[in-house]
């Protein structure tokens, strides 16, 4: 039986060649085994065939069964499969400058502010009109509760504010 890979290290995502030979074999097969799963592949009594290996615990383990006379015989190749490095890149404007930490902190807030206020106003026009209103003075009861809890003297503020509101709502209708 003759089983061997074109190389015994590599790094996340690189291909590796696998070549066999088994002669008289009534049934050949090869596991693949990443420490996360293991996968069976029939394979014919000869041959070579290319993996992927992607994901791994450190080594994947290559190994070939072979079933000649009604007996079992197996080989193991083991290749030691590197994390893929990671690569930070910087942030830069539209001039291509480096932003400095508050910027890209402000860039990255403003992004998820506009994917939240997207994915509300997507969810309130998914309303009828009536509870579109209901939810709104919902928010703001609750941000007044909010904001009354850390600066009581805002109270009267935001009722004041909660008023013109609702007049200007009922005055447009």
């Amino acid at each position: 039986m003759i089983f061997e890979t074109d190389r015994r290290s590599v790094t996340e995502g690189d291909v590796v060649e696998v070549k066999w030979q088994c002669e008289g074999a009534e049934e050949v097969k090869l596991t693949i085994d990443n420490g996360f799963r293991s996968t069976d592949i029939p394979l014919e009594t000869s041959g070579n065939k290319k993996f992927r290996l992607n994901r791994s615990k450190g080594k994947t383990h290559l190994t070939l069964t072979v079933k000649t006379e009604g007996k079992v015989h197996h080989k193991t190749v083991d290749v030691r499969v590197k994390k893929m490095p990671t690569v930070k890149a910087d942030t830069v404007d539209s001039n291509g400058r480096k932003l400095g930490f508050l910027s890209q902190w402000w860039q990255k807030g403003l992004t998820n502010w506009h994917n939240f206020m997207a994915k509300v106003n997507l969810a309130m026009s998914a309303l009828p009109e009536r509870k579109q209103v209901i939810v709104k003075m919902m928010a703001l009861l609750g941000v007044m509760l909010i904001v009354s809890a850390i600066w009581p003297k805002a109270y009267n503020f935001i009722m004041v504010a909660l008023i013109v509101y609702l007049a200007i709502a009922l005055l447009k209708r």
